[in-house]
């Protein structure tokens, strides 16, 4: 304990005397930001942050925008934050729904991993090139002649949907996993000199990947290549989260680690002179919770009878661990009116969602499902005619606390059996708040500074706000965003203390003495998914 305290002081001390030295504010320019930089911290829950483990993140928390009332995507899990990052649209249009997905063209009776970029490639073309329904970030940039780079410690599938045209030729992508020691980035100039420059990446996603990519940005993309726009995601603490729980000495210095990182990259951006016009953003995808309660949710379906076989196609599973795809086949409406009445008998099961009862749009949409005691999957962001489920639901989550004293608990699925869990594995992916709450902080030479924001901001609205600070106005229609531009944060915008959101809770009955409750929040036409909970008979 005493080394790894030791370890975490030394990372502290260094982010701190980075970010006091290489770090200056500058006026407001009158010239738009020449450097956005986006860190996605992956799974960095808010109150995580602190002086002793991530100086730079902390002054960058105090010193500019800080969102207190931060939402990931939901579903609250990965890939689908990344396609939300890149795209600023929802699951429901953009076409990526879960961390596991069904489509039939890829495998016609599972789920597939989106964490494994050639998996995404088989449902791009499957689905007629489209991997993504909307245009990224990357795709509008490059039209305008605006260099853009995305760079990733994740998975090769996160990685892709942070540029998924980026092996068309569009901006630059690097992940040390696509082929290790062939393919590291995108396009094949870049690919080639990572290699000679570089080497192979380390074999797994951990800080030694963390490093070795924030080496190639930080020496070779920024200085010579001197994009406008750079998404660095860096994979831990999730890992160590994942394997140890949230505040654990593990996760702990795995975050110690990406916030040395964020600072030296920082000074480079200072080293090269962009001081002066930098804007950053450092989010993290969705936040954690401790996992109490396994379910095997085949097991369930197969023994009541709802399911025929583990690799049946009459129901085929997809799981965000704390939610969970369903999808039916030929979307047989008597088949998911009984699974949905089988879920509401269940103490695993928490919320459940199908397709709205009758059409709308924006604040119009049904919030209730057409099945009795669900909420509409067009409440959530989640509807999707090509790929998106028939049912999906929550499992249960609650306050309690982990070992080292952090709240959120939640049941998550299992292929073993069906009970309570013991130890410190954690997750994500459902609709507590403690998944839900995230990591988002504006800083930089176009944002307000020293500002705690109540309003509620989410992933979806990082690429219109980046359009903003370049410039870039004007896209109307099939072409728009779903996500705001969060003007409160600007140094000429709004006082957000006067900027409106108005808060709902959505009742619908799920079964006898049980009632599922939902909360969104509205800025605008902004509809943001607070946390989802079944009250039960006691």
């Amino acid at each position: 304990m005493s080394k790894i305290r030791a370890l975490i002081a030394f990372a502290a001390i260094i982010g701190a005397l980075i970010v006091s030295q290489s770090l200056q504010w500058a006026a407001p320019q009158a010239s738009r930001a020449r450097l956005i930089i986006v860190f996605v911290v992956d799974g960095l829950r808010p109150d995580s942050i602190n002086a002793e483990v991530t100086p730079t993140i902390d002054r960058l928390r105090r010193e500019g925008v800080h969102y207190i009332n931060a939402h990931s995507v939901f579903p609250t899990v990965t890939r689908v934050n990344a396609a939300a990052i890149s795209t600023g649209a929802y699951p429901g249009r953009n076409g990526l729904v879960s961390n596991s997905m069904f489509y039939a063209g890829v495998y016609p009776n599972r789920a597939f991993n989106t964490g494994d970029y050639r998996e995404l490639l088989k449902l791009a073309a499957s689905s007629g090139e489209r991997l993504l329904f909307t245009r990224s970030l990357g795709e509008r940039l490059t039209q305008r002649g605006i260099g853009f780079a995305a760079v990733s410690s994740g998975s090769t599938g996160n990685a892709l949907l942070l540029n998924h045209r980026a092996p068309k030729g569009i901006g630059i992508l690097v992940n040390g996993h696509f082929e290790p020691g062939r393919r590291v980035a995108f396009p094949d100039r870049v690919n080639s000199e990572m290699l000679s420059r570089f080497g192979p990446a380390p074999a797994a996603e951990s800080s030694a990947l963390v490093d070795w990519t924030g080496a190639a940005l930080r020496d070779y993309i920024l200085p010579e290549h001197r994009p406008t726009v750079v998404i660095d995601w860096l994979t831990e603490p999730d890992g160590a989260q994942h394997r140890y729980g949230v505040d654990s000495p593990e996760a702990r210095r795995a975050l110690a680690n990406s916030d040395r990182n964020i600072g030296l990259t920082l000074a480079k951006a200072a080293e090269l002179g962009l001081g002066d016009a930098l804007d950053v953003f450092v989010l993290s995808d969705h936040g954690f919770s401790l996992h109490d309660y396994g379910v095997n949710v085949a097991e369930a379906l197969i023994g009541a009878g709802l399911k025929s076989a583990a690799d049946s196609d009459d129901v085929v599973i997809a799981s965000n661990g704390q939610s969970v795809l369903l999808h039916v086949k030929n979307r047989d409406r008597a088949q998911i009116a009984k699974i949905v009445r089988f879920l509401h008998a269940q103490s695993w099961a928490d919320v459940v969602f199908t397709s709205a009862g009758r059409k709308g749009t924006g604040a119009a949409v049904d919030p209730l499902g057409w099945c009795r005691g669900t909420f509409s999957l067009e409440l959530i962001h989640e509807a999707n005619g090509e790929r998106g489920p028939d049912i999906l639901f929550t499992l249960p989550w609650s306050s309690g606390l982990n070992q080292p004293g952090v709240a959120g608990t939640h049941y998550t699925t299992t292929s073993g059996a069906t009970g309570p869990m013991t130890g410190a594995a954690s997750g994500h992916g459902g609709m507590s708040p403690w998944s839900v709450r995230n990591t988002i902080i504006a800083w930089g030479a176009h944002f307000r500074r020293s500002t705690a924001v109540r309003v509620p901001a989410s992933n979806v609205d990082i690429a219109p706000t980046i359009l903003e600070l370049l410039g870039i106005t004007g896209i109307r229609g099939a072409d728009e965003m779903d996500g705001r531009i969060l003007r409160e944060a600007l140094r000429d915008g709004p006082d957000p203390e006067q900027v409106i959101a108005e808060t709902r809770i959505h009742r619908a009955a799920a079964g006898p003495g049980n009632e599922s409750l939902l909360q969104t929040t509205t800025v605008g036409r902004q509809r943001y998914i607070d946390k989802s909970w079944r009250l039960k008979k006691r």
